[in-house]
């Protein structure tokens, strides 16, 4: 196999052994799974209503909005069609974890749920991936509506009635909302499969109206095809720009042999979606030497600032970055050698000083360069307020700040007693006025935790 194409079928085909794994696994049936109150405490409700299930005007009446957590589980049901009865299920749980609800499972879908993207910035929708897990002639990036279960199909690569290989295109990287949650700007590569695998372009996609747009990038001086690629991470604070990430694979080789490829994040750019116009934002030069990278962008649109992680191998140091959008007025905002602080999530609300969480992975042999989890923090954008609120050494990732402040959501993985693989994981949540931690869900087929959503509840 030619090693360009590796950089494709790998993560798909990891997706697939994982999500099988687990699915073995877990010998639970989550058809009408129930949750247990000596768990997750009393009251706790068995899956609430399906999607799309019709209430009449007198019950919207007394509908309210809340924030949940959106987590992401694999098993089995053996009533499904996909491989090894592998059923996906994206599940709600309320902040005191006394209500979790089905939000979606592709139980009875043709095609297996796989990557889940993100939520739209108003918490109403999921952008995910269908995929095909045999041969892999079908992929879709999709929308589902949360409260009404409606699933929209943005766009789709259908080669399924074709034996031939040669002309297939896949989405690459994850694609992005736009600010106003009605676009998502995704990249494309073609031949995913084959030995002329490169770079198609940026497209954004109106997920109401089904139109697509190309996105014609001006770059000069640098070569977007087979090894290059530029991908889009942010929309501009008023939607009319892309942040994207331009991402090039460079060889490793030993005794002048090319062992395998690497990818690296090279640049932030602004692309100008009318013109096609590009600006360079940050360099990974202009911050130090060795085989560093940046990831994770976040902008805070309060005051039009990026946030952003830059990490190495594993015996680098890694650290959070803040700077203008336009790149200047860069800072480092943690200073701590001791760990590789990364996976940055930010707290945009109106008139706040401006707050985010990280994980700080510890910085130790080389158990760092294979965990992405640590303890999580929290600090103010202008580098005070800094505090950790977990103790749990390497267990703990991804933290999300509720829209409305009042919570921080993280994953927590339970590790073997070699720190080889996953045991299980568990979802919680920190308040953030008393800082009591609680958790909300738990299993060892809990895939990921996606994030908070705005879910329609009855008033009593």
């Amino acid at each position: 196999m030619n090693i360009k194409k590796i950089f494709i079928v790998i993560p798909i085909l990891v997706l697939i052994f994982f999500l099988s794994i687990s699915a073995l696994c877990s010998q639970c049936d989550l058809s009408d799974i129930e949750v247990e109150e000596d768990q997750y405490g009393e009251g706790v409700s068995t899956a609430g209503e399906e999607p799309g299930e019709e209430v009449s005007e007198e019950e919207e009446e007394v509908k309210k909005e809340e924030y949940y957590i959106a987590y992401f589980e694999v098993g089995i049901d053996e009533n499904s069609m996909h491989f090894e009865h592998r059923v996906a299920n994206i599940y709600a749980v309320s902040p005191d974890g006394n209500d979790r609800r089905l939000v979606f499972t592709d139980l009875n879908e043709k095609y297996d749920l796989g990557r889940i993207y993100s939520i739209s910035p108003d918490g109403s929708r999921i952008s995910c991936e269908f995929f095909e897990g045999g041969r892999g002639a079908y992929s879709a990036l999709r929308v589902i509506d949360i409260n009404t279960g409606e699933v929209t199909t943005a766009v789709e690569f259908d080669y399924t009635e074709t034996e031939s290989k040669e002309l297939m295109a896949n989405i690459y990287e994850d694609p992005t909302w736009s600010h106003d949650g009605g676009k998502i700007a995704f990249e494309i590569v073609s031949n995913p499969y084959s030995d002329n695998f490169s770079y198609e372009g940026i497209s954004i996609v109106d997920i109401d109206t089904g139109n697509i747009q190309d996105v014609d990038l001006n770059i000069e001086g640098n070569s977007v095809g087979s090894t290059t690629f530029t991908s889009p991470v942010l929309f501009s604070q008023d939607d009319s720009g892309l942040f994207c990430i331009l991402h090039t694979f460079y060889p490793k080789e030993e005794d002048g042999a090319i062992l395998n490829y690497f990818s690296r994040n090279e640049k932030l750019l602004i692309v100008y979606i009318s013109s096609g116009e590009v600006n360079t934002i940050l360099d990974i030069n202009q911050f130090k030497n060795g085989e560093m990278s940046f990831d994770n962008f976040n902008l805070f649109t309060q005051q039009d600032r990026l946030v952003f992680q830059v990490v190495g191998d594993f015996e680098e140091d890694g650290d959070i970055w803040v700077s203008d959008s336009d790149g200047n007025n860069l800072f480092k905002l943690t200073e701590n050698p001791d760990l590789r602080e990364q996976q940055p999530s930010i707290l945009d609300m109106p008139d706040t000083v401006g707050k985010l969480a990280y994980t700080g992975v510890k910085r130790y042999g080389t158990i760092s360069s294979q965990l992405n989890s640590g303890d999580i923090y929290i600090i103010n954008i202008d580098g005070s307020g800094q505090d950790r609120i977990t103790d749990y050494g390497i267990e703990a990732a991804k933290p999300v700040f509720s829209p409305d402040g009042k919570y921080l959501a993280f994953i927590r993985y339970i590790y073997d007693n070699n720190m080889e693989y996953v045991e299980s994981s568990q979802i919680e949540v920190c308040d953030m006025e008393s800082g009591e931690i609680k958790i909300v869900a738990s299993g060892f087929n809990i895939f990921d935790l996606i994030g908070w959503i705005k879910t329609e509840l009855s008033v009593n």
